[in-house]
């Protein structure tokens, strides 16, 4: 056990080190998890950690959260208004990728029948883009809510059910039969009725009962996640899916952005060790491999453009959004290492495809951090690149393609937030389904949502919290809870925090004494209410005028 300490505190150590080196040079941190874990593993580093299998195991619960995560933050109403371009693109995009990679490295040596199946293998490699790097990347850039980043999300799901297909026939590759495919088609299905009918009959009456004690939300959540993680085990499918399922099931409770925000900081310490876990199995280069890798990484490029584009665009999406989800799609699974990995103890291919597979994909992780991070700038080129050849774009980008947001958010609803509504209710109702209010008390979202209100439940000093909820993009930022009433926090931190996110918006706090305004305005209050000065002076005013009658 203290061994397993020790390695966790040297790999912590070596990404902090190696991440700080490639921020400073504005280099991507990913890239700097990777080497962090080559050079501190056995293969080509200093064999300072010797025992990597306990790393990835740690790591796998990194993968389990960011599941649970996407699955939280996703829209299925948006996700489905997508329609039949993710249908399509999610069914089609694996099937031409497979059938192209199996003629491409067929065509260039690598076998195919008589006991050598190493061209379906590689075609399968490079049919599966890694969940772990696009959500981060994509969450990073707050583009997950886009139209682009539904459909990779949308997609990448596709994906992950192709996978445990391939999981599930795997043993028979030689001999496949379709019952196995029933079989794990039967299992996806259950796995969903089960988290969807204790989600609906059972969950939904914890979290009532528990609301008012925010913690314990987060707890209750994490342990939804486990449960459904071993359930999805316990049935023959992957942990992943299960809490993948887990969020989805709660994705339309009004606790969603409070449980990420909470949950974010666990899933980023454990997918530094997945980022690491990879570096640690990197072998060390000799250059066929070095070769071969960038041949695999040229293909996966190239083959996502091949498939997800033209199907996008034939299924009506613009040019823009067919571009950035082919781009952001661009690298090699973490699942594409299970099957490896599988693929050699079962005696289907050699240790030197599984090493190819590893470079592959640590190559391509890296591009896919420069490829994501500009990916409106590489659109921008292309698009002009495209009209200079004559092939004008003939579908209109609309704007769905950017996240929902709202210009005017309300942090926390107190006394002054609720006559606030009551009068924009009588003279402005139009108003109503422009503001967004973020609260802890259920009974107080549900009164909103009544009136057309959109609610979020979570905490409003929470950074994470703010960027979820767009605020970012706000146009009028309102604080009415005086800090006598906040716990934890105060009107000054929420101006600070909310003057960095969004420095255009107008921002309105509440000060509980004259003495806090210049405060307030200094870190960037537009406007500071005074609610007991404003009772006092009526009440001064009222007590004169009749006094003198």
């Amino acid at each position: 056990m203290h061994g397993l300490v020790s390695e966790i505190g040297i790999s912590i150590l070596a990404a902090t080190a190696l991440g700080f080196v490639f921020k400073l040079f504005r280099q991507p941190i990913i890239l700097g998890y990777l080497v962090a874990g080559a050079l501190i593993g056995p293969q080509i580093g200093f064999s300072l950690v010797e025992e990597p299998a306990n790393i990835e195991v740690i790591s796998e619960i990194g993968l389990i959260l960011l599941l649970f995560v996407i699955g939280l933050e996703l829209n299925l109403t948006k996700l489905l208004s997508s329609g039949r371009q993710l249908i399509y693109a999610g069914a089609g995009q694996f099937i031409l990728c497979v059938l192209v990679g199996l003629g491409f490295f067929t065509l260039i040596g690598y076998g195919f029948g008589r006991g050598n199946i190493d061209a379906l293998y590689l075609a399968l490699f490079c049919s599966l883009s890694s969940t772990a790097i696009v959500v981060k990347l994509l969450y990073d850039k707050f583009e997950l809510d886009t139209l682009p980043g539904r459909l990779s999300i949308g997609i990448l799901i596709f994906q992950d059910i192709w996978a445990i297909l391939i999981l599930a026939l795997q043993p028979n590759f030689t001999n496949p039969q379709i019952h196995m495919i029933l079989l794990a088609l039967g299992r996806s299905f259950l796995l969903l009725a089960i988290g969807f009918i204790l989600s609906k009959y059972f969950l939904k009456w914890v979290y009532e009962k528990i609301a008012e004690t925010p913690e314990m939300v987060v707890a209750t959540s994490i342990a939804w996640c486990i449960l459904m993680a071993g359930i999805g085990s316990w049935i023959g499918l992957s942990m992943e899916m299960g809490a993948l399922i887990a969020g989805i099931a709660i994705s339309s409770f009004p606790f969603g952005i409070h449980i990420v925000a909470k949950v974010l900081p666990l899933r980023d310490f454990f997918l530094t060790l997945f980022f690491l876990s990879i570096g640690m199995k990197i072998p060390f280069p000799d250059l066929p491999i070095l070769i071969h890798a960038f041949i695999i990484v040229l293909f996966v490029i190239l083959s996502r453009f091949l498939s997800i584009y033209p199907i996008l665009s034939l299924s009506g999406s613009g040019r823009r959004t067919s571009f950035i989800t082919s781009l952001n799609l661009s690298q090699i699974s973490e699942f594409s290492l299970v099957i490896a990995s599988l693929g050699v103890v079962y005696g289907h291919i050699e240790k030197g495809i599984m090493s190819l597979v590893i470079y592959s994909m640590a190559i391509t992780s890296v591009l896919s951090s420069y490829f994501i991070q500009s990916n409106h700038s590489l659109y921008v080129f292309f698009d002009r690149a495209m009209n200079r050849m004559g092939f004008r774009s003939q579908t209109k980008e609309h704007a769905e393609d950017q996240a929902e947001h709202y210009p005017i958010v309300l942090l926390g609803f107190h006394r002054g937030a609720r006559a606030f509504i009551d009068h924009v209710e009588r003279t402005a109702p139009d108003l109503l389904n422009k503001i967004v209010a973020i609260d802890f008390k259920m009974e107080t979202l549900k009164e909103l949502g009544d009136k057309g209100i959109k609610g979020i439940f979570g905490d409003i000093s929470s950074t994470d919290t703010l960027q979820h909820a767009h605020v970012e993009k706000a146009e009028i930022i309102i604080s009415t809870i005086p800090d006598m009433m906040l716990k934890g926090t105060s009107n000054a931190s929420i101006v600070k925090t909310c003057h960095m996110l969004a420095p255009n918006a107008v921002i309105i706090a509440t000060a509980d004494s004259a003495e806090q305004i210049d405060e307030l305005k200094s870190l960037g209050a537009n406007e500071v209410l005074l609610p007991y000065s404003f009772i006092g002076e009526h009440l001064a005013f009222f007590v004169k005028e009749t006094y003198r009658q």
